[in-house]
């Protein structure tokens, strides 16, 4: 990686963009980029993201249970109620504006979250600035583009920067910042193949699956049939002397290199103590908890993972569907969790959900069109659990100040601060938290607290 090319890159991509904030925060990863060493942290800390595609109805998540609270949540909601007899009261630490429920299928995650491994974060979604209801019906300039696409929300969520005109992810420009140089293998690992997240100026996730990495299936030393091949293949590389002819055999050595790595750190890596479910999330928060325990194998004491899971487009089918999703994600988490007390990791890796958005209130007979703030899932050992952070919409009316239109909720809390609370954890100084999300100066709190002090 080359900081001085990032910083160049980054400077060009924020010019036109008209905003003090954007140059202050481009000058100030400049200084943080040229300033940065290698092998700068002496500690092991990992972020997972969850990315929940679709848009998940959080509303069915997190349910008032008291008897008024619950009459209204089950008029407006109609026939995607949650039949209070399913709900399973929770005792947030905070006080919330009526008490909450999780659905029975969510069971796992309720006892995470008795047992302060998991917190909920509510509300969340991309803003420009904070903004209520009369400046967000007069005035479409104060709300992120395309605000109900898919596309665009995977992207503001990725990205936490809405106006950039290159794509960059904000995990991918914590990478561009703090990734050891000398080491061939990106800190952004997805499972889940290409994503924005993770994608920077000057680096890449590195992607594989969940049954491990892709190899050169024609050049693959393993396979007996390969070694002619294999053998002429190696003394072409060694006769090129073009300059793109080299170029092209430094990045083909540089994949094999990192192939063999990753290869040999999941086949050094010990077996779970723990059984998982058997389904597709489960079985990348595996491979996540493989990698993690062998992190030391890659160097890399400061990972990102990417994980996803689909079918949350819940415009039909709502009330057969999003039962098996959410069950189906809390068996994993509830697993996943379980895996990395077991290998003394809970304490250093943190999972975190995201989704396109939430959905609207109000039922569209077989379920929910596309909405906007929406409730988040934040778990590990480091996590300060058993509590709901943000701000739950003060009543389920529709109409209500919290309401756009529609039962579409203006989201309480941003992205950004979300990110950047992730973000200090992690161990980014404040400096730098600044310039991989330059609209957070927006926003009052930077940190939301749901994370232990480090």
């Amino acid at each position: 990686m080359n900081r001085r090319n990032f910083v160049k890159h980054l400077l060009s991509s924020t010019m036109g963009l008209g905003s003090a904030s954007a140059a202050l925060s481009s000058m100030s990863l400049v200084n943080s980029a040229l300033a940065q060493t290698s092998r700068r942290f002496d500690d092991y800390k990992a972020l997972v993201c969850i990315f929940l595609h679709g848009g998940n109805d959080s509303f069915n998540m997190l349910i008032p249970n008291e008897a008024n609270d619950y009459q209204n949540y089950q008029k407006v909601r109609q026939n995607l109620a949650i039949a209070q007899s399913d709900l399973m009261p929770i005792s947030p630490i905070s006080s919330m504006p009526y008490n909450l429920a999780l659905p029975s299928f969510m069971s796992p995650m309720r006892q995470l979250f008795s047992q302060g491994n998991l917190a909920f974060l509510a509300n969340t979604g991309p803003l420009l600035q904070p903004v209520n209801k009369s400046q967000a019906q007069q005035n479409a300039d104060l709300l992120p583009p395309q605000l109900f696409s898919h596309n665009d929300q995977q992207k503001h969520w990725q990205t936490s920067w809405p106006e950039q005109t290159s794509r960059s992810g904000w995990a991918g420009r914590m990478a561009d910042l703090i990734m050891d140089s000398t080491n061939p293998l990106s800190m952004n690992l997805s499972i889940a193949g290409a994503n924005i997240l993770q994608t920077g100026a000057s680096s890449l996730p590195y992607s594989l699956d969940a049954s491990g990495v892709e190899t050169f299936a024609a050049l693959d030393p393993n396979k007996n049939w390969n070694k002619d091949r294999l053998e002429v293949f190696t003394k072409l590389m060694a006769a090129e002397t073009h300059p793109l002819g080299q170029a092209h055999n430094a990045i083909y050595t540089r994949a094999q290199s990192n192939i063999d790595s990753v290869a040999n750190a999941i086949n050094s890596a010990s077996e779970p103590v723990v059984s998982y479910p058997d389904n597709h999330l489960a079985n990348q928060l595996k491979m996540v908890a493989t990698l993690a325990s062998t992190q030391q194998l890659l160097s890399q004491p400061r990972q990102i993972f990417f994980v996803s899971m689909g079918g949350f487009d819940t415009h039909d089918n709502q009330n057969s569907m999003q039962p098996v999703l959410l069950q189906t994600l809390s068996e994993a988490l509830f697993a996943f969790n379980a895996d990395l007390q077991a290998r003394g990791l809970a304490n250093n890796i943190t999972s975190f959900t995201m989704s396109d958005f939430g959905r609207t209130l109000t039922s569209n007979g077989d379920g929910t069109d596309h909405g906007w703030g929406g409730h988040q899932i934040i778990m590990g050992g480091a996590v300060q659990g058993g509590d709901i952070y943000g701000n739950m919409p003060e009543d389920f009316s529709l109409n209500s100040a919290d309401d756009f239109g529609d039962g579409r909720i203006i989201p309480t809390t941003s992205v950004d601060q979300y990110a950047a609370t992730l973000a200090k954890w992690f161990g980014l100084s404040t400096n730098e938290i600044d310039a991989v999300f330059p609209n957070l100066s927006r926003f009052n709190r930077r940190d939301l607290g749901f994370m232990r002090p480090s």
